[in-house]
């Protein structure tokens, strides 16, 4: 069975372009790189992608850091990366163990299968000498962020996002590092917590396509333009589902409160015993 998921990240727009040039995304490595330890000479940014962080290293610190190493399982994404780079999956990296002093994974566990997963935690505690940063989305909402394929009509999410993280998931992360510093960080984001059954209601109702850059995990289906208007009628009876669900939603307001969050959770761990 053909790896649509593979195919995803090879994906040269979603890698040739300048995320500094996002304002949340550089406010996001300004934190990262703020947080840093004074003692690190050494970091291995597993799932480094294009670069941007190992790149901006580089830039804003010549000669502060005696190695910086990125790796990436895809090929395309390690062409924008100006460091010394390796091709490698996090479940398998190919370093001796404690060879750098900081490792750092930034927006990648949330995508991993549950295998992976399990593996590549145990293998930034192997390959880490002292430190590991990682970042992950602050509490988000799965369910709520799934869009259709309109060719066989599974439900997915656009990004590969498979696991949700709280401050308490990241406490107990590793078994050989302990959290020394956590903090929300990036742009605030207004929400409120209603029951999966509304979700249901509202995906059914709206049909949520997928953005151009996203491939159906299932058929491998990927609309190249919007070929379709997703605010146009989907079913007979559109216009009575959509005043149900307005209502039912005005009602949501007064049972859910408005809640406020940061959009990633920032976390450093310290070795347990050096």
């Amino acid at each position: 069975m053909k790896d649509y998921k593979e195919e995803y990240y090879e994906q040269s727009i979603l890698w040739d372009c300048n995320f500094l040039e996002i304002p949340a995304e550089e406010e996001r490595l300004e934190k990262i790189i703020k947080i840093i330890p004074s003692d690190v000479q050494t970091i291995l940014d597993v799932g480094c992608g294009n670069g941007v962080f190992v790149n901006t290293l580089t830039d804003i610190f010549p000669g502060r850091f005696d190695r910086i190493v990125g790796v990436d399982s895809s090929k395309e994404a390690l062409k924008f990366v100006k460091v010394e780079k390796y091709g490698a999956n996090i479940s398998s990296l190919p370093f001796t163990n404690k060879s750098y002093d900081l490792l750092t994974s930034l927006e990648v566990l949330e995508h991993l299968s549950q295998e992976d997963f399990k593996k590549g935690i145990l293998e930034l505690q192997r390959v880490a000498k002292k430190y590991i940063i990682i970042t992950v989305p602050n509490e988000e909402d799965l369910e709520h962020s799934l869009v259709i394929c309109p060719k066989c009509n599974c439900w997915f999410h656009p990004s590969f996002h498979v696991r949700s993280f709280d401050s308490s998931v990241l406490n107990n992360m590793f078994n050989n590092y302990k959290l020394i510093n956590i903090k929300e960080i990036g742009p605030v984001i207004e929400y409120r917590l209603y029951p999966s059954l509304l979700y249901s209601f509202y995906r059914n109702w709206r049909k949520i396509l997928p953005p151009k850059t996203s491939i159906c995990p299932k058929c491998g289906f990927q609309h190249r333009e919007i070929f379709m208007d997703i605010d146009s009628p989907k079913v007979s009876n559109y216009f009575l589902l959509k005043s149900i669900f307005l209502f039912i939603k005005s009602l949501g307001k007064l049972f859910y409160p408005l809640k406020r969050k940061r959009r990633w959770l920032l976390a450093l761990y310290e070795k347990k015993c050096r």
